[in-house]
């Protein structure tokens, strides 16, 4: 193969090499946008849980409270004991947070108080790096954490004490969960151990779902994505009825039809693409070499072989693919750049807000809104460009190999 005689003669038929790199680079821009696309949306329905450090959350649904006053459980989130997070641990490849919400009806105001895990990263504990004054809760100790818009509401600040089921604690910090996922979120943190404490001696709590020491009522599961699956079908084993396990796919769920649809058929939309494109190169490149069998004529009257041949047509073919295929994968990361910039909005089930939905505002649709993190993979970028040579290599030749049976007698009987 000539380098230098290839390179000329793709200048020399610029037309049609022009029109090959444009046909092929849309195609393979398709494909990487569409599967970028896909890529993010599925990264976009992990962040509500990767805020929280966890791929799984577990809660149990049970009976609305006969009274709210006082301390109560959510119906969507109630006791899940102790004996059976035992047998959740030995799931494996999985780690776990646990979690305690509870709605608080004093005479003067309701709090939503969350009792977390202080010394565990999975879950609520998470938000120690959310703290904007005084420090983050700790183990067994009788103090709170209360949300930043809260306490302004109250006029509370650092020091100072906040009353919760007629038992008063100091407030050692304000954390701004404005940011995070709307899902383990609450107006007043307390440690674990405190909240449990409230919830075995709140009788709407044990009217409606008997609780003791050591037990909870929100899960927060780090697993495997390749697991997911098993871990969720080994939850809904130990839990039994009732539980209800939210996942990443849940919120893909949630996005709506036409997401489902996208993302159903991304692969079949990306392969039409390629399709296309591979018609527009196979075309452009049938009507480049049928005009050049005088030239490949005297080529052979002059001593070249018909591996000469191929090799030279075959070389054009993939120079001008690999051409293709950098147009297209810049025109991708272009795309994506722009992308970048839409917002999306997650849903959040409402079984997973821990707003009341008979509460103002409490039944209003709950998203978490971010900018579509979409970005071109490398594995994904360098596909685009080795598709797009082997695109190159077997038109080139197939093509190459029917033109290069010609004989030299017959192409030149008439010159």
């Amino acid at each position: 193969m000539r380098l230098r005689y290839l390179i000329k003669e793709l200048y020399y038929r610029r037309r049609r090499t022009l029109t090959a790199v444009l046909g092929l680079s849309v195609g393979i821009a398709l494909l990487i946008i569409i599967n970028a696309l896909s890529m993010a949306y599925h990264e976009a329905a992990r962040m509500p849980l990767k805020e929280i450090g966890a791929d799984i959350t577990v809660q149990r649904a049970g009976d609305v409270p006969e009274e709210l006053a006082g301390p109560v459980f959510a119906c969507s989130a109630i006791t899940i004991r102790k004996q059976e997070m035992e047998k959740i641990r030995k799931i494996k490849g999985i780690d776990i947070g646990r979690a305690l919400l509870i709605w608080v009806f004093d005479p003067d105001r309701f709090t939503i108080v969350l009792g977390i895990d202080t010394e565990n990263p999975i879950g609520p504990g998470i938000l120690r790096n959310n703290v904007t004054e005084g420090r983050f809760l700790k183990k067994d100790r009788e103090e709170a954490l209360v949300d930043i818009s809260y306490a302004r509401q109250l006029g509370l600040k650092v020091g100072e004490t906040i009353t919760i089921d007629q038992k008063t604690y100091p407030v050692v910090g304000l954390v701004d969960a404005s940011r995070a996922a709307k899902i383990a979120v609450a107006n007043v943190y307390l440690p674990l151990e405190e909240a449990q404490r409230i919830a075995i001696s709140a009788k709407q709590v044990q009217k409606v779902s008997p609780f003791d020491k050591g037990d909870a009522n929100l899960l927060f599961i780090r697993a495997d994505r390749r697991d997911t699956r098993h871990v969720v079908a080994a939850l809904k084993s130990v839990l039994g009825k009732g539980v209800s396990v939210a996942t990443p796919d849940s919120f893909l769920k949630l996005l709506g039809d036409l997401f489902a649809l996208s993302d159903k058929f991304s692969l079949a939309t990306s392969l039409i693409a390629i399709l296309v494109a591979i018609l527009i190169v196979f075309k452009t490149m049938a009507g480049n070499i049928s005009e050049r069998a005088r030239e490949i004529g005297t080529l052979k009257a002059v001593g070249w072989t018909n591996g000469n041949v191929v090799s030279q047509l075959t070389g054009e073919s993939v120079l001008q693919c690999l051409a293709g295929g950098i147009l297209g994968l810049l025109i991708a990361l272009l795309a994506t750049f722009i992308l970048g910039f839409m917002q999306v909005d997650i849903p959040i089930p409402w079984e997973m807000s821990p707003t009341p939905h008979f509460l103002p505002g409490g039944g209003d649709p709950v998203f978490k809104t971010l900018r579509l993190p979409v970005k071109v993979p490398w594995t994904l970028g360098s596909f685009g460009i080795i598709l797009s040579m082997l695109i190159g290599g077997i038109t080139g030749g197939i093509l190459s190999r029917r033109i290069s049976r010609i004989k030299p007698s017959e192409v030149l009987r008439y010159e």
